[in-house]
């Protein structure tokens, strides 16, 4: 078979296409081809095909070498974002999407979407691992004297599934929110108990983080009647306003969660069980989600439920001193 156009023309074709992003008619228009030839090479571009190679009527493919399969891992490691199955093919050339998968595939490749997890720097890997270490003295008393506290945000228009299982002849209606609403959540756990839930809706500022402190302190200090907890708070601006303060006014032995630390908050977990319920109670309007948020607070906060997470915190915070501060799996 034949092809009146040359490999230039389809070079050309390629960068207008696959780089610069132009449609059909512009790049007709760009390299002098008429646009029904250029909608067919979009076309078999998209399918995955090299229109550099001039098709042959039968014949046997090529084999393909370990030299084309090294380079196509040569490619997808210098431009991971940029090396889709089609680009890749285009690449390398005479070779099909659906070979690059298979070489891929053996190669133990597999598609999976990008790590986007923190990386610490050195200076907070080393307070990560210094709090882990204060954290586990004692045996990790402290860990069961210590109320962690944090805020959560949950939208009402963001607690639905969009497809359910039903028969073939159902034609299921979803429920749907009747307004939009933001509530904003505090609240603190510890091993022997936990503080209300508070809701809110106002954005955290300092003078609103030490109002929800002090309507709350007398609980946390009736659950330790001796007085002897520890109170732990993260790095949000609103909170390191407010240290001194609850030093010195609320009297609370302070503890600060190292700076993008999450994951060694306990409550993270909690706060995870908690939307996870309310989803399952489909709100529909603010009254409701608050009515959702106070219950499933109320039934994850008993102290059979509490306890199991504190149990398991020992090993998160093990973990994280043996990563040497790094991101870890728990």
């Amino acid at each position: 078979m034949s092809d009146k156009y040359g490999i230039d023309d389809k070079i050309r074709f390629l960068v207008l296409y696959l780089d610069a992003k132009l449609c059909a008619r512009e790049i007709a228009k760009a390299i002098d081809r008429p646009e029904g030839t250029i909608e067919g090479w979009i076309k078999r571009t998209k399918n995955g095909e090299d229109i550099r190679i001039v098709k042959k009527r039968g014949g046997v493919k090529n084999p393909i070498t370990e030299e084309t399969e090294n380079k196509i891992i040569q490619l997808l490691r210098e431009n991971p974002q940029g090396s889709s199955l089609k680009k890749l093919a285009v690449r390398i050339g005479g070779i099909s999407t659906t070979s690059i998968r298979r070489i891929l595939s053996k190669k133990g490749f597999k598609y999976k979407g990008f790590d986007k997890g923190i990386i610490y720097t050195a200076e907070e890997r080393v307070n990560r691992v210094e709090f882990c270490k204060r954290m586990l003295l004692d045996e990790g008393k402290v860990i069961y004297q210590t109320f962690f506290s944090d805020e959560m945000s949950i939208e009402l228009n963001r607690v639905y599934q969009a497809k359910t299982w039903q028969l073939p002849t159902e034609n299921i209606r979803m429920k749907k929110a009747t307004e939009y609403v933001k509530l904003n959540c505090w609240g603190a756990i510890s091993a022997q108990g936990a503080t209300s839930l508070d809701i809110y809706e106002k954005s955290l500022n300092g003078s609103l983080y030490q109002e929800l402190i002090k309507r709350h302190t007398a609980e946390m200090e009736k659950i330790f009647p001796d007085g002897e907890f520890y109170f732990l708070q993260d790095n949000h601006p609103a909170h390191q306003k407010s240290e001194d303060w609850v030093r010195k006014e609320q009297k609370l032995k302070l503890i600060v969660l190292p700076k993008r630390s999450p994951d060694l908050n306990i409550i993270e977990n909690l706060w995870s069980a908690l939307k996870g319920r309310v989803v399952s109670d489909s709100p529909t309007n603010e009254k409701e989600m608050r009515t959702s948020l106070l219950k499933n607070w109320e039934l994850l906060t008993r102290e059979d439920r509490l306890l199991p997470y504190f149990e398991g915190l020992h090993r998160r915070y093990m973990l994280c001193i043996v990563k040497e501060g790094h991101k870890f799996r728990y």
